[in-house]
C-alpha cells in the first residue's frame, strides 16, 4: 500500500470513529446575534404566516427575509387546525432558504408531532384528513375496510359487516385518513421530516424545548434526550411508556409553567447549572395570549395561542444581543426580568390584546394577589397518551 493510500485509510478510520461518537444532528450553536422563537401553531397556516411576517422572518411572499437569524419553532405544528400539510411544506422551504442566507430554522419536536407518529389522534382536525384526500383515497379506504372485515371474520366466522357497520367505519376513517397515517409514518413525508429534528437545542445561553426538563430527565445530555426521542418515534417504543409519552417527558412536562415558583426554584437552578444556560424557552401551555416570563425571565413560556383555536394571539420572542423582547401587535416590548416590572409589561400587552380575557384575569390576580388563582387560568388540558 502506498503512503498516500495508507494515510487515506487511516483518515477514513478516524472519521468513522468520530462519526460513531459524535451526534448525528447538530444541537448547539454559539455566537448567534439574533434569535426569533415562536410557540405552538396547531394547524393555522394564516396565523403562522402572519406571526412570521410580524417578526421579520418572511416577506410578503412568504420567503425567508431574516438573513443570519436563527428561527426556532418549539413544536406542535399539527392538530386543532386544518393546515398542517401547508405549514410543514412551508417550514421545509424556509429551512432551505435560511441555510442559503447563513441563517437557520429549528423545528423542534412537540408532543403533538409525537402523538401523530405513535397514532394518538385525539386532536387531529377533520381538515387535516381532508387536506390529504386524493384520487386514490376511496380505493385505499375500501382496501383497508376489506382487510379489516377479513380480519374480523377470521376471528369470528359468524361476523357479518352490514351497511350500518360500514357507515360507522367510514365515519371513523374519513377519506384522507389512510394518507394521513402514511404521511406520519417514520418513513412518510411528515414523519421522516420530524425525525430529522431535535427535541431540545441550545443557542448561546438559552435552552429551547417544547414542554420542560423534569427532575426525571435532569442529568440526560442534549444528545441523549434527542436520540432517545428519535429512537422511540422511529419505532423503538416498547410495551412500557417511553420518554416521549410520560408526563415527565421533555414533550409533556409542565412543572416549570404551572407549579409555584418557590417549589420549582431549586430544580430550575439545577437545570441552568447542568446545561450551562441562563434561561429556558418553552411552549406547550397556552394561557395569557402573550409571552409569559417566570423566575425573573429565566423561564419564558411562548405558547401565546397563535392558532384560532386558542384565540389567535400573535406574538413571538426576540433575543437580540442577549436582550429579551416580545414582538406583538406591531410593538417591540422589553420582557421584564424582575417582579416589579411584570405588571406594567402585562398591562401594556393587554392594551394590544383586548380579547385576551385570561390576561386580564391574571392582571387582576397580580393586583390583588390570590396565588391559587394564577395556575387555574392556564389551559394545560391535554394528557399524555399513556
Amino acid at each position: 500500500m502506498s503512503g498516500r493510500s495508507a494515510f487515506g485509510a487511516r483518515l477514513c478510520g478516524v472519521l468513522l470513529a468520530l462519526a460513531f461518537f459524535m451526534p448525528l444532528h447538530a444541537q448547539e450553536w454559539q455566537g448567534v446575534e439574533r434569535i426569533v422563537a415562536v410557540g405552538d401553531i396547531h394547524g393555522d397556516y394564516d396565523n403562522y404566516i402572519a406571526v412570521l411576517r410580524e417578526a421579520g422572518i418572511v416577506n410578503r411572499r412568504g420567503n425567508w427575509d431574516a438573513g443570519e437569524t436563527h428561527f426556532v419553532q418549539v413544536g406542535d405544528l399539527p392538530d386543532r387546525g386544518p393546515d398542517t400539510d401547508k405549514i410543514i411544506e412551508h417550514m421545509q422551504r424556509l429551512e432551505r432558504q435560511a441555510g442559503r442566507d447563513g441563517g437557520a430554522v429549528h423545528a423542534l419536536i412537540g408532543n403533538h408531532e409525537a402523538m401523530n407518529m405513535i397514532g394518538d389522534l385525539r386532536y387531529v382536525h377533520p381538515g387535516e384528513y381532508e387536506a390529504l384526500r386524493g384520487r386514490r383515497s376511496r380505493r385505499l379506504r375500501d382496501t383497508f375496510y376489506d382487510n379489516h372485515v377479513a380480519s374480523l371474520q377470521q376471528a369470528d366466522p359468524d361476523f357479518v359487516a352490514d351497511a350500518a357497520y360500514r357507515e360507522q367505519f367510514d365515519l371513523r376513517y374519513p377519506l384522507g385518513f389512510i394518507e394521513h397515517r402514511l404521511a406520519w409514518d417514520r418513513e412518510g413525508e411528515f414523519g421522516a421530516w420530524v425525525l430529522e429534528h431535535n427535541t431540545v437545542i441550545k443557542i448561546n445561553r438559552t435552552l429551547f424545548l417544547h414542554g420542560g426538563i423534569s427532575p426525571a430527565v435532569l442529568g440526560m445530555s442534549l444528545n441523549e434526550i434527542n436520540e432517545q426521542i428519535r429512537f422511540e418515534l422511529g419505532g423503538g417504543l416498547g410495551a412500557e411508556p417511553g420518554l416521549s409519552e410520560t408526563e415527565n417527558s421533555p414533550l409533556w412536562y409542565r412543572g416549570l409553567v404551572n407549579n409555584d415558583e418557590q417549589t420549582e426554584l431549586a430544580h430550575l437552578e439545577a437545570i441552568l447549572e447542568f446545561y450551562d444556560v441562563d434561561r429556558l424557552v418553552l411552549g406547550h401551555t397556552p394561557g395569557l395570549g402573550t409571552i409569559r416570563p417566570r423566575f425573573g425571565a429565566r423561564v419564558l413560556i411562548i405558547d401565546t395561542g397563535i392558532s384560532s383555536h386558542y384565540g389567535a394571539h400573535l406574538a413571538s420572542l426576540l433575543i437580540e444581543d442577549d436582550s429579551l423582547y416580545t414582538l406583538q401587535g406591531g410593538e417591540r416590548i422589553a420582557i421584564p426580568t424582575d417582579q416589579a416590572a411584570l405588571l406594567p409589561y402585562l398591562q401594556q400587552i393587554a392594551e394590544l390584546e383586548p380579547g385576551a380575557s385570561a390576561l386580564r384575569v391574571y392582571i387582576e390576580a397580580l393586583q390583588s394577589p390570590t396565588p391559587q388563582l394564577l395556575p387555574a387560568i392556564l389551559q394545560g388540558e391535554e394528557e399524555p397518551p399513556n
